[in-house]
This record gives C-alpha cells, structure tokens and sequence, in this order.
C-alpha cells in the first residue's frame, strides 16, 4: 500500500474517532490507527535507508543485518519525554547515519552502519500526543538520548505508552478478582494468563517487567 493511501486511511480513522462513543468501537479505532501508523513509520524507515544506500552507491554491496532494538530506559520533565537507548560507539558513525522519525503519537529511531549493522527502534501508541517539530535526538557517548515535546506540558505521563497503561490496568483488575489468598501466586498467574493470551508486543513487556521485578526482588534479598 502506499503512503498516501496509508494518511488517508489515518484521517479516516480520526474522522471516525471524533464521532464514536462507545468504548468499544472506540478502542478498536485506536488500535487500527496505531496499525496504520505503524505502517507509515515503517515504510518511512524503508525509504530512508534506501535513499541514504542509493546516495552512497551501497545497492551494490551485501546487506547489512538489521537489528531489531527493544532495550532502553525513559524519563521525563515538565516539557519532554526522554528515552535513552544504549549503543556501544554510536558516537563514533557519521550523525547523518542517526535519525529520528517522529509521529503525534509513535517515534522510530535509525542508525544505519554501525559496526556493519543497522538498528532500529520502534515505540507506538505514545501515551499523550506529541509536538513534532520540536522534538529531536543527541548522540551521546554509547547512548542516543531521544526528547519528545508534551503537546500538554506539566502533565505526567504514568505510562510511556497507552498498551503499557492498559496492561497495568489490566493486571491490577485481573488481582482485583483473582481468588488467589497469596498475592505472589495470583500475580504470577496473572502474568502467566496474559503472557500466554497477549500478542509477540504484549509478551515481550511482560517478560521485560517479569525479569525487571525478579531482578529487584534478588536485590532486596541481599540487601
């Protein structure tokens, strides 16, 4: 499909979004979009590696291995959501070869050649909007450090992503409810349940969150 088929099929959505409400239906437009847009940032990933290969005449030479990032840290202030993502001599490539594509509501970061490999790193379903032209990224020692601008600054966001926030919620109802009488037995079958029915997306966060939460509680036995 092509771009310009992909922003009219994302107007449509909105228009749709302006005029729904109930929940439901409106959650399976905001799912819809977040596919979409999905699909927008990864075909604007596309062409801007072709583009930068087709300038530097790399068409010829054997395809670099593209990885796939899900490893980084966020933070925040009154005016910018801040992720930081580790990559060992990043500071040592050509800046030309570090970009940001950034969307309302999604962000996609690429670094092409960077010790023969390319990475790219891909966050959807933002939790609140934010301000395109005045977000950007710096390359640091090892580190690309991204800031996005709150559309509504001062405002906290709890969740860096509006799947994080509705998994939470999720597990917080699923606890809620459960009939388990040991609240560590009911979390982890909890997590299990929901691992084991989630999406590739959704049980990668919960492995991520399952192995931060062991991690810290290892932590706190030694301590």
């Amino acid at each position: 499909m092509s771009m310009q088929e992909l922003v009219q099929d994302v107007e449509e959505v909105t228009k749709l979004l302006g005029e729904v409400t109930r929940p439901r239906i409106r959650n399976v437009l905001l799912t819809a979009k977040a596919e979409i847009e999905k699909e927008i940032v990864n075909l604007e990933m596309k062409e801007h590696f072709a583009s930068q290969k087709k300038a530097s005449g790399e068409d010829a030479k054997p395809k670099r291995y593209l990885v796939e990032l899900t490893e980084y840290a966020w933070d925040q202030s009154d005016k910018f959501v801040k992720l930081f993502v580790t990559l060992d001599g990043v500071q040592n490539i050509d800046k030309a070869n570090v970009g940001v594509t950034f969307n309302e509501n999604s962000m996609v970061l690429h670094v092409s050649d960077l010790n023969g490999k390319d990475y790219g790193l891909t966050i959807n379903n933002l939790l609140e909007g934010i301000n395109i032209e005045k977000s950007y990224c710096k390359v640091k020692t090892d580190m690309v450090a991204i800031y996005m601008k709150k559309n509504n600054e001062g405002k906290c966001w709890d969740h860096l992503t509006r799947i994080q926030k509705r998994l939470k919620e999720k597990v917080d109802a699923e606890f809620k409810n459960s009939d388990d009488t040991s609240p560590e037995n009911a979390l982890v079958n909890i997590m299990k349940k929901m691992y084991n029915s989630g999406d590739s997306k959704t049980k990668q966060m919960i492995a991520k969150a399952w192995t931060e939460g062991q991690q810290k509680a290892h932590l706190r036995e030694e301590m």
